[in-house]
């Protein structure tokens, strides 16, 4: 890490230096892709990106097994969210939904909406998926799943995967949730790379293989009754989201109210910029699980 510092950041030579977390992940992603073998740069930063995304997937997931008991209790505002017929639009890769649901005894599904079930529309992936063409053949197909595949419920039905020829750019789940104990070893061991799309900027060309998510989540957002953007700093770089949701917001009537819950001022001073003038404002912070 110390060899990656010092290839992207003159004062990386000063003791304690750290850069700033996305600026870090632009530098080697954008490496990466074009930069790879350039004399005088950083050496396999592929692996490197790689390894990073393995990183954060393990921190995520063994944070959020840390919560198990806390999770188990009603939470206030997950009680509100985790409900059957609501949809969650969400740029987080971690399974606190997802867990939370699975705990309450509440149906998930992470593509396709149905009013008796919770529908989770990840925009950027999840620490438990991998794209088709980085997953282990060394396993068995039913250790994967569709993303329109039902979670938790008392009857799920199980679609087929892609056929291997297709499923390349295909995004699939591994089977950790339904594994929790051993959900560490099922993500580590059954793919060569979770598919996270990270925070480095201008990320739209790893977005290709989440189209069908992004649809959905604009099409629920069209048809909101209610639309509540919490814990979201509408960055201003952050082109992708913020474009699906003035388009969204744009479509036919859009939602009847949009509610910001963020305990920063400048938040829904950028929302009111780039989204919607009349917005309702909630500076109360959600309370925190951990």
């Amino acid at each position: 890490m110390t060899a990656a510092f010092r290839a992207f950041y003159p004062d990386a030579r000063d003791q304690g230096f750290r850069p700033e977390t996305v600026d870090f992940f632009s530098a080697v992603k954008m490496h990466a892709e074009l930069f790879e073998g350039y004399p005088g740069g950083l050496k396999d930063a592929p692996e490197l990106y790689r390894r990073l995304k393995f990183g954060l997937a393990h921190l995520l997931l063994e944070r959020l097994r840390d919560c198990d008991s806390r999770l188990e209790r009603e939470h206030a505002y997950l009680e509100d969210v985790v409900q059957r017929g609501n949809i969650v639009v969400t740029s987080n890769w971690d399974l606190g939904l997802e867990r939370y649901a699975k705990l309450h005894n509440v149906p998930v599904r992470l593509r396709g909406h149905r009013d008796k079930e919770l529908v989770v529309l990840r925009l950027h992936g999840s620490i438990d998926w991998t794209l088709g063409e980085h997953m282990r053949q060394d396993h068995a197909e039913s250790d994967f799943a569709t993303l329109n595949e039902q979670l938790f419920g008392t009857r799920p039905y199980t679609p087929s995967l892609p056929n291997a020829g297709e499923r390349a750019r295909h995004a699939l789940r591994i089977r950790a949730l339904e594994n929790w104990e051993q959900g560490w070893n099922r993500i580590s061991s059954r793919t060569s790379e979770p598919y996270l799309v990270t925070m480095a900027r201008g990320k739209s060309g790893d977005l290709g293989p989440l189209d069908p998510v992004w649809r959905e989540a604009y099409e629920a957002i069209s048809r909101a009754r209610r639309l509540e953007i919490v814990g979201y700093s509408m960055p201003e770089d952050d082109t992708e989201i913020r474009t699906l949701l003035r388009a969204g917001i744009k479509r036919g009537n859009g939602p009847r109210e949009v509610v910001v819950r963020n305990p920063s001022p400048d938040v829904h001073d950028r929302v009111r910029r780039y989204l919607e003038r009349a917005i309702k404002s909630n500076f109360l912070p959600v309370n925190a699980i951990v």
